[in-house]
């Protein structure tokens, strides 16, 4: 009985996050960046504002939490892959998997918002910055302290603009969400292929010189 109590209890709480998350991209979409309030999202969400900061500590903490949380599953996911798996190879693996989750179905929300507005446009440049800090940190675990930084920071860069341009791309072709899906299912395995088709692994590791006698 208590088991199912507290199994009842855990998923309301995801249902009143999911739900926070799902009113903050309607108030964006709809309504712009300016009315993105804690008051407006707990009326769409049909909570109070007080049940809003128990789950998010700031607003756009709300916006952009779930995307956090999904980042930093991606980026355990691709390091706990086996070590003599190449990275191509554990990316593409990790992201077949999230293709056709919520995810990206929010950054296509969140790109189309942006298109619309300058200010959530720079909202979410500088969120996307922290993403693919947290990213290169990532390559960092899975490669390892011998790794070249350059490698690293390059990889990172490359393949978190890669991302994200792919889901400008999608959104511009497309004002029908379904198409646009399906569109960005697609493009993103194009793009890691021609990404990685440039990112030889082995150069993560440079040559180290002989040492003399």
């Amino acid at each position: 009985m208590t088991l199912q109590i507290s199994g009842a209890r855990e998923r309301r709480k995801l249902e009143t996050r999911a739900a926070l998350t799902a009113a903050a991209i309607e108030v964006l979409v709809e309504e712009g960046l300016e009315e993105l309030t804690a008051d407006r999202i707990a009326e769409v969400a049909g909570v109070s504002r007080r049940t809003l900061f128990n789950y998010f500590p700031r607003v756009e903490d709300v916006l952009t939490a779930s995307l956090e949380a999904a980042t930093a599953e991606t980026i355990d996911a691709i390091v706990d892959r086996p070590a003599d798996e190449p990275l191509r190879t554990s990316a593409l693996v990790v992201l077949e998997a999230m293709i056709d989750g919520p995810v990206f179905a929010q950054a296509r929300e969140l790109e189309r918002a942006a298109g619309r507005s300058t200010a959530t446009r720079r909202f979410l440049l500088e969120f996307e910055d922290r993403q693919r800090a947290a990213l290169e940190e990532g390559l960092r675990r899975r490669l390892g302290p011998d790794a070249d930084p350059i490698y690293v920071a390059s990889l990172a860069a490359a393949s978190f603009g890669a991302l994200c341009a792919v889901t400008r791309l999608a959104v511009s072709a497309s004002a029908d969400e379904t198409q646009a899906a399906e569109l960005h299912r697609v493009w993103i395995r194009r793009a890691m292929e021609h990404l990685f088709a440039g990112f030889d692994e082995a150069d993560a590791f440079p040559a180290r010189p002989e040492m003399e006698n």
